[in-house]
């Protein structure tokens, strides 16, 4: 998908972190994973593999508390950087300031033609087939779907009145907030999307459970095994 290559940082992220998986079957299974005592912060500090069928995802705990996270998961790219502490059984990610993504809500004017439009205002490589729309209408219905690169038109009923418009972009779960629109069937809303930090996690204290050895996440409806490669911390 062209609009992945405008985040690079996170392919850099993936490769450094998740490629490690080659090094993931020289682990013996009398190491770290078979302890029972749960490991200090200093114990923690290392570079570990999480991947598994579909995903690739690594994370690096590094000895002066701050951490590099990676996953690919089919369409979806994302990466965060840090700071990382120890409570109790827990290990929690704080990520460094992100400028979350935004739609803005820039007009809405009368149409000629009687149809209601959609512009949206997209970066360089971008196209509108990654977007869907929802239309409320009065009567309490919602309408919409995929967005189109060969046409602008919404497709609405005779007598559907336009009241709310919320945009999504489904490969990172990101909605917009329900913009109001004015009833008006024939007009044209324009909208802009700004990516900003996108692909980059705004993780705030997140926490990832500590199970001997291995570090246990849930992401994305999946339960994640994060087990330890290296020692960072040992690393010339």
């Amino acid at each position: 998908m062209g609009f992945i290559t405008r985040h690079r940082s996170s392919r850099v992220a993936i490769a450094a972190l998740a490629g490690l998986s080659l090094f993931a079957v020289a682990i013996p299974s009398s190491g770290v994973a078979g302890q029972t005592a749960q490991p200090g912060a200093s114990q923690l500090v290392g570079i570990y593999d999480g991947h598994q069928m579909e995903m690739a995802v690594g994370l690096e705990l590094k000895a002066d508390g701050r951490f590099d996270y990676g996953l690919s998961y089919g369409a979806l790219d994302e990466s965060a950087s840090g700071t990382w502490s120890v409570d109790g059984d827990r290990v929690l990610l704080t990520s460094d300031p992100v400028t979350a993504p935004r739609f803005t809500l820039l007009d809405q004017r009368p149409a000629s033609d009687a149809k209601m439009h959609l512009v949206l205002d997209l970066p360089k490589g971008w196209t509108r087939q990654y977007f869907d729309a929802e239309i409320g209408l009065a009567d309490g219905r919602f309408v919409g779907g995929q967005l189109s690169d060969d046409s602008d038109v919404i497709s609405l009923a005779s007598g559907d009145r336009p009241v709310s418009l919320r945009l999504a972009l489904g490969v990172y779960e990101l909605r917009s907030d329900a913009f109001r629109l004015d009833g008006t069937t024939a007009s044209t809303v324009h909208v802009r999307f700004e990516p900003n930090d996108l692909g980059k996690v705004a993780f705030a204290k997140t926490p990832l459970r500590i199970d001997g050895g291995k570090l246990l996440f849930e992401r994305y409806g999946r339960s994640i095994v994060f087990q330890r490669v290296s020692d960072s911390s040992k690393m010339k």
